[in-house]
C-alpha cells in the first residue's frame, strides 16, 4: 500500500533530507517530526509532507505524531549535543520505541554505525549499537542498517575526508587512520533503507551495509586526493590528543569540534561488512565502488545541490562551509516591491556595471584577460537576461524570474565560483533580498585565494548587496 503514512525524523538532516523526495515519488504520504518545524519549510519538498512538532529526547507529543503511522524511521543523534549525548541517545529510543508500540507502528527503520561490538570501539560506535538494541526493546519490528563512511556531498564523514585532503599536502593523523572502513555511496543507502518498506523479510535483521572496497581511513583520504589531482602523502602519530584533532577538524571543515569529537573518536576500531545479510536480503542493490561513489559526489558539486538550507540572517557576513564550498553570505530586506529588486539584478553588468567599485570589477576583468581567460565581456543590452547569457566574465546558469539568478564565473581561478540572488517577499514588509558568494576551492592554491583576498571580497561583496538594494529603492520611489 504505497499510500500508507510513513513518519520520519531527522528531516532536516542529511539522510532524511535525502529519503523524503525519494518516499514521496514512491507515493508515500510522509509526516516529518521536528523540534523545530519552521527549520523544514526551506526544504523544496516542505509543502507535500504533514510537518509537526515533538521532541524525542524529552518524549513530547510522540503519541500524536505516531497516530495513523504505518512505518517509522528513526535518523537522529544526539552527537551535538554535548557529553551526555550517549544518555540522551538511549532516552530518545527508549521513548520513541514506547510510542510506536502504543501507537501500533508496524516497522521501524534505523541507520545505525557499523561496527564490531565485541572490539573495543569509540563511544559514538557504542552509542549507535546500544540504540539499536533499545529500539528493539518495546517489540516493534525493527531493521537497523549499519554504515560506516557514507558517501555523498553533505554527508558528515564525506566532507571531513574532502575538506582535510583539499587543504592538506601533508595528511597528518592518528594511528587510528590505519583501520579499516568499507565506505558506501549515499545512493545506495538510500537505496536500502527505501527497499526495507517493501520487504518484509527484513524485519527484525540487523543489516551490515557498504561499498565493494575495503581500505584504510587513510587510503580513502589519499584516493580522494587522487581523484581530484592532488599530491598528498601521510604521517601518523601515537598519543594525538582527541581534543585537538577535533579543534582541527572544527577550523578547518564544516563539522563542529563537538561532532567531530565522537567521530573521530569512532575511528578506534575497524567499521567493515562481516555479515552478507545485504545481499542476500536486497539482491537488488548492488552498491558502487568508492571511486564511483566519489565520482558521482564530484558530479554534484553545484549551488543548486545544497540540499540543507542554512538561513542567510543567522549566517550574514560570515564564511560558511558547506558542501566543498565557501561561501559569502549576505541578506537585505527593503519595502519595496519584489520586480522592483529582480529589475536591477536583470541589469548587473555590461554598461551598468556592478554598482560598487566597479573600477575593480574590469580591473578583475584585465588581470583574468592577461591571464588568459575570458575578461570583461560585457553583456547583451536592451532586452531581459536568459539562461546561457554571457555577463562579462559570468555566465547566466538558473534564472527563475522575480526570484532567482546565479552566474556561473568563467573566469581563471585555483577553483569554481558563482554569484546568486534570491528575491523574497516578506509580506506587506516587503522584500529580502539574498546574495550568495559560492567559491568551490580545487587545493591549497583554492582556500590560499579564498581566504587571502577575502577582505577585498568581502568589502566588495558588501558593497554589492548595498548597491542593488539603493538601485531598487531609487527606481521604486522615481
Amino acid at each position: 500500500m504505497k499510500n500508507r503514512m510513513i513518519l520520519v525524523t531527522g528531516a532536516s538532516g542529511y539522510i532524511g533530507g535525502g529519503l523524503i523526495p525519494r518516499l514521496l515519488e514512491k507515493g508515500y504520504r510522509v509526516r516529518c517530526v521536528a523540534r523545530e518545524p519552521e527549520r523544514l519549510q526551506a526544504y523544496a519538498w516542505s509543502s507535500q509532507v504533514e510537518i509537526r512538532q515533538a521532541d524525542v529526547v524529552a518524549g513530547q507529543s510522540l503519541g500524536e505524531v505516531m497516530e495513523g503511522v504505518s512505518a517509522a524511521y528513526y535518523l537522529i543523534h544526539s552527537m551535538a549535543s554535548g557529553r551526555r549525548y550517549h544518555e540522551r541517545d538511549l532516552a530518545a529510543a527508549r521513548n520513541f520505541a514506547a510510542a510506536a508500540r502504543l501507537a501500533g507502528v508496524d516497522h521501524i527503520i534505523y541507520l545505525g554505525g557499523l561496527a564490531d561490538p565485541s572490539a573495543r570501539i569509540g563511544h559514538h560506535m557504542r552509542s549507535r549499537i546500544q540504540t539499536g538494541e533499545v529500539l528493539r526493546q518495546e517489540g516493534v519490528p525493527v531493521t537497523e542498517f549499519r554504515a560506516g563512511v557514507i558517501v555523498g556531498p553533505g554527508s558528515i564523514s564525506f566532507e571531513m575526508i574532502r575538506y582535510l585532503a583539499e587543504q592538506l599536502p601533508i595528511l597528518v593523523g592518528p594511528r587510528w587512520l590505519h583501520h579499516r572502513v568499507q565506505p558506501v555511496a549515499i545512493q545506495d543507502v538510500l537505496a536500502y533503507l527505501l527497499t526495507a518498506l517493501e520487504t518484509p523479510a527484513c524485519r527484525g535483521l540487523i543489516v551490515e551495509i557498504g561499498g565493494p572496497d575495503v581500505m584504510t581511513y587513510a587510503e580513502a583520504m589519499l584516493i580522494y586526493a587522487q581523484m581530484r589531482g592532488l599530491k598528498r602523502s601521510l604521517l601518523t602519530f601515537p598519543g594525538i590528543p582527541l581534543a585537538l584533532m577535533a579543534y582541527g577538524v572544527d577550523r578547518m571543515t564544516p563539522v563542529p569540534a563537538s561532532i567531530a569529537n565522537p567521530l573521530i573518536d569512532g575511528m578506534r576500531s575497524d567499521s567493515i561488512v562481516q555479515d552478507e545479510t545485504a545481499g542476500q536480503m536486497f539482491p537488488t542493490i548492488r552498491p558502487l565502488g568508492y571511486e564511483k561513489a566519489i565520482s558521482a559526489a564530484l558530479a554534484r558539486l553545484s549551488p543548486e545541490e545544497i540540499h540543507s538550507p542554512f538561513s542567510s540572517g543567522q549566517n550574514r557576513n560570515r564564511i560558511i562551509k558547506q558542501m566543498g564550498f565557501l561561501i559569502d553570505d549576505r541578506q537585505v530586506r527593503m519595502a519595496v516591491e519584489p520586480e522592483a529588486v529582480f529589475g536591477v539584478l536583470m541589469h548587473l553588468g555590461g554598461e551598468q556595471g556592478w554598482l560598487f567599485m566597479n573600477w575593480l570589477w574590469r580591473f578583475r576583468g584585465r588581470l583574468d584577460r592577461w591571464w588568459g581567460g575570458p575578461g570583461m565581456r560585457g553583456r547583451k543590452t536592451g532586452r531581459q537576461l536568459e539562461v546561457g547569457d554571457i555577463v562579462d566574465f559570468y555566465r547566466v546558469e538558473a534564472l527563475e524570474p522575480g526570484r532567482l539568478l546565479r552566474l556561473r564565473a568563467e573566469m581563471k581561478s585555483p577553483g569554481e565560483g558563482w554569484m546568486e540572488w534570491t528575491v523574497q517577499a516578506q509580506g506587506s514588509r516587503g522584500v529580502a533580498l539574498m546574495q550568495k558568494a559560492y567559491f568551490a576551492p580545487r587545493g591549497v592554491p583554492g582556500f590560499l585565494y579564498w581566504y587571502l583576498l577575502y577582505p577585498v571580497h568581502a568589502l566588495v561583496f558588501a558593497g554589492l548587496v548595498r548597491g542593488i538594494a539603493h538601485r531598487s529603492i531609487r527606481g521604486a520611489t522615481e
